[in-house]
């Protein structure tokens, strides 16, 4: 039995060019595809007829009358095949199995990734009890998709030498091939902030906006970004080199080298860390946890709640970072700034603090820019994210 990859990347490039507006645009007529694509309708037909053959697309409807017959409205399948998207962070995997319109039909969290090869035995365990359970074959599974801390050697599916990690197991580990060998899938694999842009960008928040930023905001900073409708890709592959943008030069010492990062003030261990240096030298909290107990989940709670010093640590902090998101925004000018992650999804002050502090420091005030907090995936972008990656990859295939 040919498998749903098979089928769909040995189409001709033109049926996967379709299957990709439909995927997106849909549902749409056929007088809005040529519109789209510039096809004449004989030519439209012929590379239609395999996506509708094969079940990738379906008549969905009808659309409205101008006097005649009502057009028939074409979009993808969303029972028919579907995609895996795995999100491996520092304080949790996530897996999700989804529609190819990115619905998601499962999810799974599990705790932080401590060990390589039990992160994959469980991932892949939790994926054949809930195809099983969904009565969902393997064979119309198009593959999975990565999302995960770099840095990476993409092109080989290396997880290189992550910071704060949670184990020190993660060292140039080949994460593709093992999920690989799991699975029997195909898998590709890229940077967590890079598949949560392109699921806003695809299909949430920036849909339509093709120059957009994504910024991750936990135990590091890591940051995506579209421009011109496209992955902007760095050589090395590094996705927290705005964590370690320097906006002071007599701060403290990075793990990077250098001297006033914005992640040694910003994120959730150095926010921790100056709230408990500042309880012992004050005593002046509403926490009367002992500071081992205390982790960012208290300080962000105790600030919604009004406790001073809890709301100075995290003010001080998102203003440090709004500093340099506002030098990000000057060099790069979006059109839409995603910002997500634990800190921005527990903590209000820290995202509104952060968004007004690069507001009013921004070099073109006159230029929009527009904030959202979490996007239209919140916590699942970087997961779905993966899955869309995948099939990106798919359609961007030329002819075999």
């Amino acid at each position: 039995m040919v498998n749903a990859y098979d089928k769909l990347i040995n189409m001709k490039y033109q049926s996967k060019l379709l299957l990709g507006l439909i995927q997106k645009k849909g549902p749409v007529t056929r007088n809005q595809i040529m519109d789209a694509t510039g096809m004449k309708l004989t030519t439209l037909k012929r590379f239609m007829q395999p996506l509708l053959d094969e079940g990738f697309i379906i008549e969905a409807d009808m659309g409205k009358s101008t006097g005649g017959r009502p057009p028939t409205l074409y979009d993808v399948n969303p029972e028919g095949f579907y995609v895996i998207g795995i999100d491996i962070s520092r304080t949790y995997t996530e897996t999700v199995i989804t529609n190819l319109k990115m619905g998601i039909i499962d999810l799974h969290r599990f705790a932080s990734p401590h060990d390589p090869e039990d992160t994959v035995n469980q991932i892949s365990l939790y994926l054949e009890d809930s195809l099983h359970r969904l009565g969902i074959a393997k064979s119309f599974v198009l593959g999975a998709g990565i999302g995960t801390v770099g840095p990476l050697d993409r092109e080989k599916g290396i997880i290189l030498n992550p910071a704060n990690f949670p184990s020190n197991s993660w060292i140039n580990v080949p994460i593709r091939d093992m999920f690989k060998e799991k699975l029997s899938l195909p898998i590709v694999i890229d940077n967590g902030a890079n598949t949560a842009v392109l699921a806003e960008h695809l299909f949430g928040t920036g849909k339509g906006i093709d120059n957009m930023s994504y910024f991750q905001c936990g135990v590091g900073i890591r940051t995506g970004a579209i421009s011109s409708g496209g992955i902007v890709r760095a050589i090395n592959e590094y996705e927290d080199a705005f964590g370690h943008m320097v906006i002071d030069i007599n701060g403290e010492l990075c793990h990077c080298g250098n001297r006033g990062c914005i992640e040694t003030m910003c994120s959730i261990p150095s926010i921790t860390k100056k709230f408990k240096k500042l309880l012992e030298q004050r005593n002046s909290s509403s926490i009367n946890e002992p500071l081992d107990k205390i982790d960012y989940l208290y300080i962000c709670n105790a600030a919604e709640q009004g406790d001073k010093l809890a709301k100075e640590t995290i003010v001080n902090a998102a203003t440090r970072f709004g500093i340099g998101l506002a030098n990000y925004i000057n060099l790069i000018n979006p059109e839409l700034v995603v910002l997500s992650g634990p800190l921005i999804e527990h903590s209000p002050l820290f995202y509104k603090t952060g968004v007004e502090a690069a507001s009013k420091r921004r070099y073109m005030k006159n230029s929009r820019v527009i904030f959202s907090r979490g996007g239209y995936f919140k916590d699942k972008a970087i997961a779905v994210g993966a899955a869309a990656l995948l099939v990106e990859e798919i359609l961007a295939s030329q002819d075999v």
